[in-house]
């Protein structure tokens, strides 16, 4: 190797005075250069198109570790493609999520899900507990990781645990490594439950709290029409006063009136929960809930900025920032959908892929029957996996490729809508993104 020359997905951010920041979105390595001698160095070396590769050069072997600087004859769209098949397309990590029950014991205003009284079997339940166990008997996947959905999933508490213990179980059996996690609205995650779910591999949770207790109460009220803030913040208190290792996301959902409170919101949420509470936050949607037309939403420009003001400040108050890891790292922004291995099943069995169109007879892609066979239906799973690896012309020219690789959300696209994306916006968002971590 004679000669080495910048990676065509660098963002090369000049801060003036401050120095530059190089950012690298095939290999998600951000390097922040302040000193003088480094920054000279660093204009010099990435100013051209080539230059000389030389080891003892501590610059040069830095960007070069980090991806920076590349080999003058590598084809990045073809390696970014190889890493894709080998990461995503090639995964052998089996990924089951549980729509325990349609029902929810919140009214959230902007709810899509229409909170029907239909739970899943002990039918459904064991067969998918055996469908595992045949999998892995066969060393079909080399990892297990559950998620529990909703509706809220611990409405079906006790049939949850007897699911958990028999997944423990199978994969302790056939030493393979077994997570858990869940998407809950935190009421129901009282101290006892936490504990039991703790021991039963349950080490992760994303729980939505929509600012404050004035917003949050308005916008996410029980079924009794009470609010939620406190029984949720105090369940979350008793979990921040244990030396367990989990991960909790704290998710809110923004719009005007949520984003005016944000400084607020995440100052309370920093003095009042450790490391191992996260933050993440989007843009209020409009996702065929029947309050669809009476909400307060953002458009993409708004939700762009609010997004990387909010980044500012939390970086400011020490909060790990979810949205930063989702936005930067490789393959992050690729939707579960996309991923053959992941699956979703429904309180009757069906197998689904995505959760935004629960109903949708182009989502309901096979079942899985008592026995722990799963029937799937290879042409309909096709449409949501395949489509991803097709390409758009101005996708392989885009610098944010390596984070998405073609779309966030494949539903729209098998759904025959043409897939639709500012380029410019996404980079620029980024960049300004980069900034403030």
């Amino acid at each position: 190797m004679d000669k080495v020359k910048g990676s065509y997905y660098n963002f090369i951010i000049d801060q003036g005075d401050k120095g530059y920041i190089l950012y690298n979105s095939l290999s998600g390595v951000i390097i922040s250069v302040t000193g003088q001698e480094e920054l000279k160095r660093v204009k010099e070396v990435l100013g051209g198109e080539e230059v000389l590769y030389n080891k003892q050069d501590e610059i040069i072997q830095l960007l070069y570790e980090k991806g920076i600087l590349i080999n003058t004859d590598t084809d990045e769209l073809e390696y970014l493609q190889f890493l894709y098949e080998q990461e995503v397309v090639r995964s052998q990590a089996l990924s089951i999520m549980l729509i325990t029950t349609r029902q929810c014991n919140l009214r959230c205003v902007y709810c899509y899900e229409k909170h029907e009284n239909l739970a899943m079997s002990l039918d459904v339940y064991n067969s998918i507990a055996l469908y595992i166990e045949k999998s892995l008997m066969e060393k079909k996947y080399t990892s297990v990781n559950i998620t529990l959905f909703g509706g809220e999933p611990f409405i079906e508490y006790e049939n949850v645990v007897n699911f958990l213990k028999d997944a423990n179980r199978i994969c302790d059996k056939y030493n393979v490594p077994f997570g858990a996690g869940a998407t809950s609205n935190g009421v129901l995650i009282t101290p006892g439950r936490f504990e039991e779910l703790y021991g039963l591999g349950v080490t992760y949770y994303q729980i939505t709290i929509d600012g404050l207790e004035d917003t949050h109460n308005l916008y996410r009220q029980c079924a009794d029409g009470s609010g939620s803030f406190k029984k949720i913040i105090e369940n979350l208190k008793y979990m921040a006063g244990t030396d367990y290792g989990f991960e909790v996301t704290i998710r809110t959902n923004f719009n005007n009136e949520v984003f005016r409170k944000a400084k607020e919101f995440y100052k309370f949420i920093a003095t009042n929960f450790d490391q191992r509470f996260h933050v993440y936050y989007e843009g209020i949607k409009k996702l065929g809930g029947s309050n669809d037309g009476e909400l307060d939403v953002l458009d993409k420009s708004e939700v762009s900025e609010s997004s990387v003001d909010i980044a500012a400040y939390i970086r400011e108050l020490g909060l790990k920032n979810d949205v930063v890891d989702e936005m930067t790292l490789p393959f992050n922004r690729i939707c579960y959908a996309t991923k053959h291995n992941d699956f979703i099943v429904d309180y009757d069995g069906s197998i689904l892929k995505c959760t935004l169109s629960l109903d949708d007879e182009l989502n309901r892609i096979g079942r899985i029957y008592k026995d722990g066979t799963m029937e799937i239906d290879d042409y309909k799973h096709a449409r949501w996996v395949g489509k991803k690896s097709q390409l758009a012309g101005q996708c392989k020219t885009c610098k944010v490729l390596p984070l998405c690789y073609g779309g966030r959300c494949v539903n729209g696209r098998v759904h025959g809508e043409d897939f639709e994306c500012d380029r410019d916006l996404q980079e620029q968002e980024l960049a300004r993104l980069i900034v403030t971590i």
